[in-house]
């Protein structure tokens, strides 16, 4: 059996090795999965199995929504390619001789073809990742007449500029705008897409911030008790601690301010900057939840406001 630590040595000596075979700009992303049908050896990996499938879900369901991205990305792409080789053509065409020795003029031109992009580059200002691959166009020129090639025409790179400089960002800034405006419409659904959040089974459900979700009772009052006996020496005054009493017992659970305050943020529902005994045990329990692994909302679930705030 795989224990969590060697599943995670697995995956990095896997991407790496993608990254030697996957010859693309992007970082090649890979999903940790299990077909195992018995009984998992390591419960850890189980809540690893479930985030990832999650993962997977979401990416497929923004697939349509990124579509209109990747396609103007590869307009992008192809304009810049498209102005780089109008430059490069130019330029051997240019150092062609009129009558005698074309033919040695070429194979030197081909040969030293790592000079003109660095000349290009300085003269035109351009990146040298917009540039083709080297070695695949000195194949590809060793097929044409550089004399034939046609001169270039500065309106037409005058227009690729005003699209890339202009037209492309509008473009751009209409994508989050539509975006918005599908993103109900565009999403994959059907078959695991609309069922595997709906079963008791889906990922999170009853677990961590989702606990006591279907349940009438309050969740937290399940151990209030043990709370509220912490609450009582802190020396409440009209039923509330001050932020100074209540930090000093969060700070016990050793997690960053930053979670800390997050957890204040969420308990202290009527905002006056005291806790009472439900606001109270709301945060512990809430600190429970992150000790247990599980993330915290930006909002709190309705399930988790105290019956007295409802």
């Amino acid at each position: 059996m795989v224990d969590h630590q060697q599943l995670m040595r697995v995956y990095g000596a896997l991407m790496w090795s993608l990254g030697k075979v996957m010859n693309t700009p992007e970082v090649a992303r890979v999903y940790i999965g299990s077909f195992w049908d018995q009984p998992l050896h390591f419960d850890m990996n189980r809540r690893l199995f479930e985030l990832e499938e999650m993962d997977l879900f979401n990416d497929i369901q923004t697939l349509p929504r990124n579509a209109v991205l990747r396609k103007l990305n590869d307009l992008i792409k192809r304009a810049r390619l498209a102005k780089v080789h109008a430059y490069i053509v130019t330029h051997l065409r240019a150092q062609m001789p009129s009558l005698f020795g074309k033919d040695s003029k070429k194979k030197e031109l081909i040969a030293t073809l790592g000079d003109t992009f660095e000349q290009l580059q300085r003269q035109h200002q351009i990146s040298m990742g917009d540039f083709p691959d080297i070695k695949h166009m000195q194949e590809q020129l060793e097929f044409h007449d550089f004399s034939k090639f046609q001169p270039m025409k500065p309106k037409l790179i005058e227009t690729v500029d005003k699209m890339l400089a202009d037209e492309i960002a509008k473009l751009m800034a209409r994508i989050p705008r539509e975006e918005t405006e599908r993103a109900d419409s565009s999403a994959v659904k059907g078959g695991a897409f609309d069922s595997y959040k709906e079963s008791p089974f889906g990922i999170g459900k009853g677990e961590g911030i989702d606990r006591g979700h279907d349940e009438k009772e309050w969740v937290v009052g399940q151990e209030q008790y043990k709370y509220d006996e912490i609450f009582s020496t802190l020396n409440p005054v009209n039923g509330k601690i001050t932020g100074a009493a209540a930090k000093s017992e969060m700070v016990k659970s050793r997690l960053p301010n930053t979670i800390l305050g997050k957890v204040w943020k969420l308990s202290d529902i009527d905002k006056d900057g005291m806790l009472d005994s439900d606001e109270f045990a709301l945060a512990m329990h809430l600190i429970s939840v992150k000790l247990e692994g599980h993330d915290l909302p930006n909002e709190l679930p309705a399930h988790l406001v105290p019956p007295s705030k409802r």
